[in-house]
């Protein structure tokens, strides 16, 4: 299909409307196909609309012979709401894509939903359960000699060993897959292999030994033009240099980081690297800086522990950090005291990211020309919200307990639908439930609207 991906769905979308008498099966699979085009064009809440119509034709046909031809699709459309939360929704899809693909002598797609279900299970911190799925599928990709694949199930696994505290298998598994990179010549893998070294070192202290990895894969990165995985890279080596106190370094790598998210309207990985970068600075000491640049992430709408970081298409993320970043906070609160804490947070708050940056734990905003407002605020204790939700989230949540889509929700705040996206998925994992409809009891419950 030619053109660009919006303009592929809409067409793939007006040849559904044109043949509403096609067989259910075909139509279950084009549905398959207009979700995930939705899902890459940036609109998730059309993919949810065009998952959930292809989730009802297939309960129509569940229990037909056609069933079996479906496996694909359901594995596909099962991906979808693994990268935004819904545990539920995967679960049932996945599963049913399991039994269809046995029931098939379906390697292919077994191998891929094994994985998959993989990566559900370690959204929930079953590391257990998804090291043994991760190597079943690994089982399959070497049967298939497929050789892409079996390098990400090299990078998943590492994790999942590095999560469950053995660090020395996880460095192997990831060698290994770093070799199979390199022996096939697959520079995504071999980049991405050389990321998650450089964070597997940086997580022990290590920061000598990640500098050159996180090196090399940032050239493969620019390289391949790609612009979300650059910027993470860029934050990370402004960490290290952070962490080794060269300040000047790092102020280039960050401001360069924080365009290019910027850039893709990605402020939940704006919060993220302020988290991170308050957590580098607090181990050399300098907690008030710590705390301001975790309130200038809370403006963000924080990243939290519902981060979706296994899918096939974005970095990895080391497992463990939200749990760090928390045990870090505690810490920092405990030396500086409740009041200072909650000072130097609220100072945070009314900073933009450069301004936190560049803080270093001094209040510096009464001299910056677009800090009045801000400084002002600081006087005026911050409203508390129930489950540890910001301000914004809770502008949110009372938006979307009024019925507004996330479309109308952006528009009304002046903001993305990406963003607006990010501060839900924040509220899910903050009140541990999956759906809108939970989300308004929530707001109802607790009087917010």
């Amino acid at each position: 299909m030619r053109g660009s991906l919006s303009e592929g769905l809409s067409w793939l979308e007006r040849a559904l409307e044109a043949t509403a008498r096609v067989p259910t099966p075909l139509r279950i699979r084009a549905l398959s196909g207009a979700a995930w085009l939705a899902f890459f064009a940036g609109d998730l809440e059309r993919a949810e609309v065009l998952c959930e119509a292809c989730l009802q034709l297939y309960r129509t046909v569940r229990e037909t012979r056609e069933a079996h031809k479906l496996a694909a699709s359901l594995l596909w459309l099962g991906w979808l709401p693994l990268t935004h939360g819904n545990d539920d929704e995967v679960r049932f899809l996945l599963e049913e894509s399991r039994a269809l693909a046995r029931d098939g002598g379906d390697t292919r797609n077994l191998a891929y939903l094994l994985h998959f279900l993989g990566m559900a299970a370690i959204g929930q911190d079953n590391y257990a359960e998804a090291r043994s799925l991760l190597e079943e599928s690994q089982h399959y990709y070497r049967e298939m000699e497929n050789q892409q694949d079996l390098v990400w199930s090299f990078l998943y696994l590492g994790q999942v060993c590095f999560a469950q505290g053995e660090a020395v298998r996880a460095d192997a598994l990831v060698e290994e897959g770093l070799a199979q990179a390199r022996a096939t010549h697959y520079q995504m893998g071999v980049a991405c292999s050389l990321y998650l070294l450089g964070r597997f070192a940086l997580a022990h202290g290590a920061t000598t030994k990640a500098q050159p990895w996180l090196d090399e894969s940032l050239t493969i990165f620019e390289a391949l033009g790609l612009q979300a995985n650059i910027a993470q890279a860029l934050s990370w080596l402004a960490g290290i240099a952070l962490a080794e106190g060269e300040r000047a370094k790092a102020g280039p790598l960050y401001e360069r980081s924080l365009a290019l998210f910027r850039q893709m309207d990605d402020t939940e990985s704006i919060a993220r690297c302020l988290q991170q970068w308050g957590c580098i600075v607090a181990h050399r000491g300098d907690a008030a800086w710590a705390a301001q640049l975790w309130g200038a992430a809370e403006t963000l709408g924080t990243a939290t522990r519902s981060w979706r970081s296994f899918d096939l298409f974005t970095l990895f993320t080391a497992l463990g950090e939200h749990a760090d970043y928390e045990r870090m906070r505690a810490a920092v609160r405990a030396e500086l005291g409740a009041q200072a804490f909650a000072q130097a947070l609220a100072e945070g708050r009314a900073m933009t990211p450069e301004q936190a940056l560049s803080a270093q734990g001094n209040p510096v905003l009464a001299s910056h020309p677009h800090a009045s407002a801000g400084a002002d605020s600081q006087k005026i204790p911050s409203p508390s919200f129930p489950n540890d939700l910001t301000e914004r989230e809770v502008e949110v949540l009372r938006l979307v307990a009024r019925g507004l889509t996330d479309a109308q929700v952006a528009e009304a705040l002046v903001i993305s639908p990406r963003t607006v996206n990010a501060h839900l998925r924040s509220i899910y994992g903050k009140l541990n439930i999956t759906s809108r409809h939970a989300a308004t009891l929530f707001a109802l419950e607790h009087q917010l609207i």
